[in-house]
């Protein structure tokens, strides 16, 4: 059994990657001390603290492990948040990147790096490009896909300069259980569950930008192309991780409020608007569907995980 190493793995995708390749792989963790909660009653997962800032740290790490498998998935991974702190966004994502390359160059030439970069990296797309392919030009829009995008080619780089087996997936947005509130559809889901249990008397949730249309996929689906990934992607390649249709955000919002019993009103919130957004993008997943992939889960179930999950954490609160 081949160990494979999951950077961010205390993350919402990164939690959900380990509980499907925990049977499949001898599954090693990197994370940093901000708490384990959504690994709780995973059972045989081996986790080593380190910050990935730290490039010798990264090194002793990989010394110890010796991965023949690799997914970075740690990153700053909220486009609103690199706004409000670029520099932060961009040391972040793009130094943790080159020392995890670094150190695989070093110790462990011979791992599949999977390289989890972003759909965001595509920005401003004209219509006539559509469905997005991995071809098209990388337009980012804001601090968070500039570093994605850097990323991105810096798994070229090492492919071409080092030989480094590094595989680039650009998966577009994906929901779930255990995302994080800062979210769109969890920032819903939340606020739902908090007008459910009487924390929120108004029983008013604040919205943003409910007009664009984005490109969305059950988190089930997405580790799961990850795995597929691993042992078919081609080193080197970059792969669209999407459905190939647009949704808009007014659809989450309905979809999630037509799950609950509770009467709920809805207000803009204009702190919630980014200073720039693609109003619509969806990609073309073909070079990823040719490696046997496809999407099993109806956006609605992964919506309807989301909302229970936020409802107990909500009750655990109270």
């Amino acid at each position: 059994m081949r160990k494979l190493l999951i950077t961010g793995i205390a993350g919402f995708v990164g939690s959900h990657l380990a509980e499907r390749m925990m049977t499949k792989a001898e599954v090693w963790g990197v994370h940093i001390d901000e708490g384990l909660d959504n690994l709780v009653g995973m059972g045989a997962l081996n986790l080593l603290p380190c910050d990935l800032m730290d490039g010798k740290g990264v090194a002793e790490v990989f010394k110890r492990v010796r991965p023949g498998a690799i997914v970075h998935l740690a990153a700053q991974s909220r486009p609103a948040l690199s706004f409000d702190n670029p520099a932060e966004t961009l040391r972040n994502n793009i130094f943790s990147t080159l020392n995890v390359f670094e150190a695989a160059a070093s110790v462990c030439p011979e791992a599949v790096i999977l390289n989890i970069g972003s759909g965001d990296v595509y920005g401003e797309v004209n219509e006539a490009e559509f469905p997005v392919r991995e071809t098209a030009e990388l337009r980012p829009m804001n601090p968070y896909s500039v570093s994605k995008a850097t990323a991105d080619l810096m798994g070229f780089q090492y492919w071409k300069s080092k030989g480094l087996r590094v595989i680039r997936c650009r998966p577009f947005n994906h929901l779930g259980p255990r995302q994080a509130r800062h979210f769109v559809a969890p920032s819903f889901a939340r606020q739902i569950a908090e007008c459910e249990a009487g924390a929120r008397p108004d029983m008013v949730i604040k919205v943003g930008n409910l007009e664009s249309s984005k490109d969305f996929l059950d988190v089930r689906d997405v580790v799961a192309a990850y795995e597929l990934l691993l042992d078919k992607g081609a080193c080197g390649e970059a792969y669209n991780i999407c459905s190939g249709k647009a949704v808009k955000i007014r659809w989450i919002l309905d979809t999630l409020l037509s799950l609950s019993a509770a009467k709920i009103e809805v207000s803009e919130d204009a702190g919630k608007m980014r200073p720039t957004e693609a109003m619509s993008i969806y990609g073309d997943a073909g070079k990823l569907r040719a490696l046997g992939w496809e999407p099993r889960y109806p956006l609605v179930d992964g919506l309807a995980g989301l909302l229970d999950y936020w409802r107990g954490k909500t009750r655990a609160r109270r």
